[in-house]
């Protein structure tokens, strides 16, 4: 019968390539939830409201949602 070669080995990656792919693995959930949330703001304010998309980023604005929200 004929042997097959054994497959190659696979080289080890570096200790450095190890802790960057372990840093990726742990940031991209809250990174997609946060871009989830600018996204949304985005569709709900802009697109739906029909308000300039910049006016998200003001503090004015959120004190006047907070308002309308918690009024008394």
């Amino acid at each position: 019968m004929l042997d097959k070669p054994a497959p190659p080995k696979k080289k080890p990656r570096p200790k450095w390539l190890h802790i960057i792919w372990l840093i990726v693995k742990i940031i991209r959930i809250p990174v997609l939830c946060v871009m989830a949330v600018f996204i949304g703001l985005w569709v709900g304010y802009s697109k739906l409201g029909h308000q300039p998309a910049g006016e998200i980023f003001h503090m004015s604005t959120w004190r006047h949602l907070y308002d309308l929200v918690f009024a008394n």
